[in-house]
């Protein structure tokens, strides 16, 4: 980033005090009136945080965390930005100041620190903060303790707000029996929201879950509607060419009533969803 003026960072020191610090009296005309559009927009957010705007302290530290306007890269000055508006309720300072913490960014990594603030906004509701809870949970991290069954809690009360992943981690645990009991038909109900909203992750093992076994049919034209499309949406080639493996393998087993379907099927959905392309 280029180096700002020191006349410049004058006017953003005097407009932008630092957490903690005296609020600074509005410019007057021997203190100078701000110049550039950046400028009147820093004004005008030191304005609103004095009259208590929560989202006004967010703007600043999304300023400080990218260092893209006349504020300097500061993720220290971020987090405490974030810190204030967090503190006061705000749900997205909260994910924010979360995020920091489980990254180490701005602020000494600390893991409970970020499930604290998950908690605060999960809890309000947020389903990415839900999400992230359980994904924390899934895995532990540093001193959180690995717990599946609290993290299916948290996928579910995200899945049940529609969030695509978490439709999709909670059909796996389904499926595979972890912190749930093990649920065939739970597992495709969640795989079958997930896919349906394009998650190509989904789409490929609700294709394998329903492959009957040999000299059963009863799933195989579904089977091959979603590998069939999970092998047009995966991003990497190696996951396509799995997906049209199994497809194929699949194929070779149907009639062509039933190919006929499949892929009237796969094209039906991606004419519904071309949107998601």
């Amino acid at each position: 980033m280029t180096p700002l003026a020191p006349a410049l960072l004058a006017v953003i020191s005097f407009l932008i005090p630092g957490p903690g610090e005296p609020a600074a009296q509005p410019l007057d005309a021997q203190a100078g009136t701000p110049s550039t559009a950046e400028e009147r927009y820093l004004a005008d957010l030191r304005q609103r945080v004095a009259r208590g705007d929560i989202e006004a302290e967010v703007a600043i530290g999304n300023l400080y965390e990218s260092g893209q306007s006349v504020l300097p890269f500061d993720p220290a000055m971020a987090v405490e930005w974030y810190r204030r508006a967090a503190d006061k309720g705000h749900v997205g300072a909260q994910i924010n100041l979360a995020m920091m913490y489980l990254d180490g960014f701005g602020v000494p990594r600390d893991a409970a620190q970020a499930v604290a603030w998950y908690r605060k906004a999960a809890e309000r509701g947020d389903a990415l903060a839900q999400f992230s809870l359980g994904s924390i949970y899934e895995t532990g991290v540093d001193r959180i303790a690995r717990d599946e069954a609290i993290a299916a809690e948290w996928f579910r009360k995200a899945a049940d707000q529609g969030l695509v992943s978490a439709e999709y981690k909670l059909g796996e645990l389904y499926r595979q029996g972890r912190g749930v009991r093990k649920d065939r038909d739970q597992a495709l109900a969640w795989l079958r929201k997930a896919a349906d909203q394009g998650e190509a992750d989904a789409q490929i093992e609700l294709g394998i879950l329903l492959s009957p076994g040999p000299g059963a049919t009863e799933d195989i034209v579904e089977a091959h509607t979603w590998l069939n499309l999970a092998a047009s949406r995966w991003k990497k080639e190696a996951q396509r060419v799995n997906a049209a493996s199994r497809r194929d393998a699949l194929a070779a087993r149907m009639t062509a009533a039933q190919l006929s379907e499949a892929y009237r099927r796969a094209t039906e959905w991606q004419d519904a969803h071309a949107w998601r392309k």
